[in-house]
């Protein structure tokens, strides 16, 4: 129930934030571990930490404009893949950052980098891949940015990395580690 509320504080405090015309722009935010958030062992579940990222991909979503053009244009970015590595566990109470950021396209899919961190240390990364539809068929990535009058970044990643996933898991650690560790939250 808390996550609702989460993301319907993110719809309405999004009203009020510059709107993203970059997508290369890190997207953070900040949240601390509830008691909904635990599993059996008292610290925060794995699927929560999905979650927390979910709401910050939400919110890179409503201010950079996709959200309205795509309910507009009835387009959907369903993810279609999650690679994900654990490095440290979160505890009762613990304040966090999730910073999410577009990291790789092509034609008709994005890749969103999600960051998990406390007190400078990295404690979760992930990279999404979502797959632009329309009617059930995939749309052209291109079309769509054109649409909203955003501009694409340079690409951090290579098409072969991003096939690789045991090379991708290495560089994704390794650019999450360059971007994050030592930075306090």
């Amino acid at each position: 129930m808390h996550l609702f509320v989460y993301k319907c504080w993110l719809l309405l405090r999004s009203i009020f934030r510059p709107r993203l015309t970059d997508f290369s722009a890190i997207v953070t935010h900040t949240y601390w571990v509830t008691p909904f958030d635990l599993d059996e062992y008292f610290h925060m579940n794995n699927a929560r930490y999905l979650n927390y990222m979910e709401l910050g991909r939400f919110d890179l979503v409503i201010r950079s404009g996709f959200f309205r053009y795509a309910f507009k244009h009835k387009i959907m970015a369903p993810v279609v893949n999650t690679t994900i590595v654990y490095r440290r566990s979160l505890q009762l109470f613990q304040k966090f950052t999730v910073s999410n950021q577009l990291v790789y396209w092509d034609e008709h899919k994005l890749f969103v980098e999600s960051v998990i961190t406390r007190k400078g240390k990295l404690y979760c990364v992930a990279l999404k891949e979502l797959r632009m539809v329309q009617k059930g068929k995939a749309t052209p990535l291109d079309t769509v940015m054109q649409g909203m009058g955003i501009s694409l970044p340079e690409l951090p990643f290579s098409s072969e990395l991003i096939q690789d996933k045991q090379a991708l898991i290495k560089q994704l650690l390794r650019h999450a580690e360059q971007k994050f560790e030592g930075r306090n939250d």
